[in-house]
């Protein structure tokens, strides 16, 4: 079988060529376009299954080239490639329909794979496509193709197919943080003591078959009683399981039930099922992938705590929140002090684990609400939503004698000594933008290393 042909969009002449050598290898027939108007000339011309498109262009960007193709050529799928600063922008092409993004450099294999995935997605649409139903099911999984919350995809999930298999009855499983274990998302139809007995059933009887599944199935009988236990899901004539796999396996699942004297499912139900199934795996895994990036966006890579991109945002929701309600926040703006010593001594691999513990001792000193940030280098910022000026230094406090009693590196042997100097602020008293916020913050924090080091500041001191 001929594969389908691919459009590689890139002005740089080197990606150009590595895109184009390596897709030929795989057997596809490539063209090449070097900017936006080259390709949509290339497209009316003589078409393509597949676009790879580098998002900065000279003239129209990749961006403005996805939306003009999606207006056009419906049938065309589009990979954003993009550079390692750009994930926001990548976020915004998934959302505006691009398939996949890569971000340069790639690997000759990631290509492939990422092509390959592509274009089974589509074969996988237009081979169903051919059945009318089934474009009325496709249709329904676009009010949640391009959701950026895993959860809400399954809540979405399982209206859809309760819809297309005139059901009533169904509950949406999502694993939790133990393997062993699967949260009720969403249920329609059942009583919340039928919910949770269903549930509960799963735990104990099923959740090895469910994760176990390799496909939609439908159990009815002896088949259902063993996988159900109890009361075989309040008495259900027939349960369809409609499995939602991430990275190989099982991470949430739908349990549509027909009543013991009702009707059963018919063929045609099972197979919209299972199209409509894999509809919500593939939302499902885009919309972790959107989340994903995300967090890259907002986390800081050494720590694992949030970096300060995200405190602007953060910042700016906590001072809506107190000219919307009223009260006050804390904000906490820390410096390791004679850090540099550190990094002097013992290297910039061993000063970045001594940060890493520090964010430990941080997250460990706050509330789960509160907000720790790494604002950068040596310096941290924390957030504290409804506390006042003296909560704030009593956090503060906390802290700074945490950081000074902790050995740090102890179990590699180095004990390494450090203390902290804090500034602390608060809103209303002490700004309400967040560049004020974090400027007395700071501004407490110099002057306390300017006096003794080892100490809390108040930003009205």
């Amino acid at each position: 079988m001929t594969k389908p042909s691919i459009l590689v969009v890139d002005d740089d002449v080197f990606f150009r060529a590595f895109c184009t050598d390596v897709l030929r290898s795989e057997g596809y027939a490539v063209g090449t376009a070097s900017s936006a108007e080259e390709a949509l000339a290339v497209l009316r011309a003589e078409g393509a299954a597949l676009l790879l498109v580098d998002i900065y262009m000279p003239g129209k960007s990749g961006l403005e080239l996805l939306e003009s193709v999606k207006a056009s050529c419906s049938g065309v799928d589009i990979i954003i490639m993009t550079g390692h600063g750009s994930i926001e922008t990548a976020v915004q092409a998934l959302k505006r329909g691009a398939a996949d993004y890569l971000r340069k450099p790639f690997a000759a294999q990631e290509l492939a794979a990422v092509v390959e995935a592509t274009l089974a997605q589509r074969r996988l649409y237009e081979e169903n496509g051919r059945l009318r139903r089934q474009l009325e099911i496709y249709e329904i999984s676009r009010s949640f193709a391009v959701l950026d919350d895993p959860q809400r995809v399954l809540v979405l999930g399982l209206e859809a197919l309760l819809r297309v298999t005139h059901g009533e009855r169904g509950v949406a499983l999502c694993s939790g943080a133990d393997a062993q274990f699967m949260a009720l998302c969403h249920s329609r139809g059942l009583t919340e003591g039928e919910a949770a007995s269903l549930r509960q059933g799963l735990l104990t009887q099923g959740l090895r078959y469910l994760k176990g599944l390799d496909g939609v199935q439908v159990l009815g009988g002896a088949r259902l009683a063993k996988v159900a236990g109890g009361d075989g899901f309040g008495g259900a004539g027939e349960a369809m399981l409609v499995p939602v796999a991430h990275r190989g396996s099982v991470e949430a699942a739908f349990v549509l039930l027909r009543p013991a004297r009702g009707r059963r499912f018919a063929e045609d139900e099972v197979v919209n099922a299972r199209f409509l199934g894999r509809q919500v795996e593939l939302s499902y895994e885009s919309s972790l992938r959107i989340h994903d990036a995300r967090k890259l966006a907002y986390v800081d890579t050494l720590t694992d705590l949030y970096n300060a991109r995200y405190l602007e945002v953060a910042l700016d929701r906590h001072i809506e929140e107190v000219d919307r309600a009223g009260g006050s926040f804390g904000v906490l703006f820390l410096d390791l002090d004679y850090f540099k010593e550190v990094n002097d001594a013992f290297g910039h691999q061993t000063g970045g684990k001594v940060l890493i513990e520090v964010g430990r001792i941080l997250k460990a000193s706050v509330r789960e609400e509160d907000t720790v940030v790494r604002f950068g280098g040596d310096e941290f910022t924390v957030l504290l939503p409804r506390t006042d000026r003296r909560g704030a230094l009593d956090v503060a406090e906390r802290i700074r004698r945490g950081i000074k009693a902790h050995a740090f590196l102890g179990r590699e042997g180095r004990s390494i000594r450090l203390t902290a100097s804090i500034g602390v602020a608060t809103c209303p008293g002490d700004g309400r933008t967040r560049e004020a916020l974090i400027d007395q913050a700071d501004r407490a924090m110099y002057r306390g290393k300017e006096t003794t080091r080892d100490v809390v500041t108040a930003a009205d001191s």
